[in-house]
């Protein structure tokens, strides 16, 4: 819970350095950014796995452990749903004060709402950790990190699951995060809307769909579960889903069909925000329980790292190239994410990762 409270201070110093940015000059302009841009990034660190690791240990002190992939299937539908109408209120934001200082205040004060409401979580949501330092067994010594993570990574199953995850997470992320804004400047240039203005309200509309059909993909995650016949199974066609519409992308930018390609971004999005649950519940059964916070951030970092790797690389390819060869990159990454995958398949076939 201090990890989770403590991000949004980080948040909001963020948020509130990025509007010097947009009135500095040119020779200060990118220190305002990179201050900016690391309060940001340690509020991520803080952050990830944190508070899936809180849901998770509350699941377990009720005795509902079982209703994991609905728990958190629906916190992220009501997440992708406020996002959705935050994009939809930023564009008129940015409409009307043809800026993007007001966005970043406002989002400011959002993060020190989000810190006053982490200082109303009870301390018995602490962790295992804590509730032992607590307890007559705070004597007892517990074993480290390390021995705790390769104790959950030599979990049957534990490898294909955290293989998958970071190469479907990072190329998600890449797509839907850093290439959906130029696929969307394209679309609203061919059709004669400047971003400052019109295109701004059709950038947070479209950002509103995107989040909302995103927490109904979330909501929808353990209808997944059940007709695809498990969680290793419901986690594998979500897996090959996304390499079949990463494939359609390339064929939409090859013939120019950049409104088919914002369409099957809609769906990507359903995927992964329906994959998400599904594959937490799936790790918490072959994790530490006593370092769940810590195994799911350092899957977290293991996305990021994959992600700051490909970002110069498809950076240059998109300068060089366009899109198209951006999209080529990650459906290759997403290929050896799934041959990985297969490798590292456990014999044991009731386990949670299933097989493809």
């Amino acid at each position: 819970i201090k990890s989770v409270t403590a991000c949004f201070i980080s948040y909001a110093v963020s948020f509130s350095l990025f509007p010097f940015a947009t009135t500095a000059d040119d020779g200060e302009r990118l220190i305002w950014l990179y201050a900016a841009i690391a309060c940001f990034s340690l509020g991520e660190a803080l952050r990830t796995g944190g508070h899936k690791a809180i849901m998770l240990d509350w699941l377990d002190s009720e005795g509902r452990t079982g209703e994991a992939t609905r728990m958190i299937g629906t916190t992220r539908a009501w997440s992708k749903g406020t996002t959705g109408v935050s994009a939809l209120g930023g564009g008129l934001i940015l409409f009307l004060t043809g800026g993007y200082a007001w966005l970043f205040y406002l989002s400011a004060v959002a993060a020190v709402g989000g810190f006053v409401l982490m200082l109303t979580y009870p301390a018995s949501l602490e962790g295992e950790k804590t509730r032992e330092r607590r307890s007559a067994k705070k004597a007892v010594e517990s074993p480290g990190l390390l021995e705790r993570f390769r104790k959950s990574g030599s979990d049957p199953g534990f490898g294909r699951l955290f293989v998958e995850s970071v190469t479907f997470e990072s190329q998600s992320k890449l797509m839907l995060k850093y290439y959906l804004q130029p696929w969307l400047k394209l679309t609203l240039e061919a059709g004669g809307l400047a971003i400052i203005g019109p295109g701004a309200l059709s950038i947070g509309a479209y950002e509103f769909v995107r989040n909302s059909v995103g927490g109904a993909g979330a909501l929808a995650s353990t209808w997944l579960e059940r007709i695809a016949g498990g969680q290793g199974e419901a986690l594998t066609l979500a897996y090959r889903g996304a390499l079949m519409i990463s494939l359609v992308l390339i064929l939409c930018l090859w013939v120019d069909w950049l409104v088919v390609g914002l369409i099957l971004m809609l769906g990507l999005t359903v995927l992964q925000n329906g994959r998400r649950p599904i594959f937490v519940s799936a790790f918490n059964e072959v994790m530490d329980k006593s370092a769940r916070a810590t195994t799911l951030s350092i899957e977290s970092q293991a996305r990021s790292v994959v992600t700051a790797v490909l970002l110069p690389i498809t950076g240059w390819l998109a300068d060089q190239f366009g899109l198209i060869a951006v999209c080529l990159a990650l459906t290759g990454v997403l290929l050896s994410g799934l041959v990985m995958g297969r490798m590292l398949q456990p014999t044991q076939q009731s386990t949670p990762t299933g097989s493809p």
